[in-house]
């Protein structure tokens, strides 16, 4: 699979998490040359993480919200999707105030 530019890297996530319902408030991305890319969310919920590891084609993404109404496995799995994913493991930790959310429905 080819590296996708990290352009593109960043607007995808970007939009997954805008499309699960997060209101981006800024965006710092950095591209390490030759290896992968770190891009941080700040959301009006609280905020998002992607680290990607291009030469091992791997991709970690963290994502806090103080909101119910936000589907962060949505997010995840489009990003997934669209990054042409083989496999996704996803580890939900409930909120400190012992809130679980529902679970995402996923399509």
């Amino acid at each position: 699979m080819p590296v996708l530019p990290p352009e593109r890297v960043s607007a995808t996530f970007i939009a997954a998490l805008e499309g699960a319902g997060a209101t981006v408030v800024e965006v710092v991305s950095h591209h390490f040359p030759g290896t992968g890319l770190t891009c941080v969310l700040i959301l009006a919920e609280s905020h998002a993480v992607l680290h990607t590891w291009p030469e091992s084609g791997t991709a970690h993404i963290d994502i806090f919200s103080c909101s119910t109404r936000l589907k962060s496995l949505a997010a995840i799995t489009d990003v997934s999707r669209s990054f042409g994913a083989a496999h996704m493991s996803v580890r939900e930790i409930p909120r400190a105030d012992g809130h679980h959310p529902a679970p995402d429905p996923v399509a």
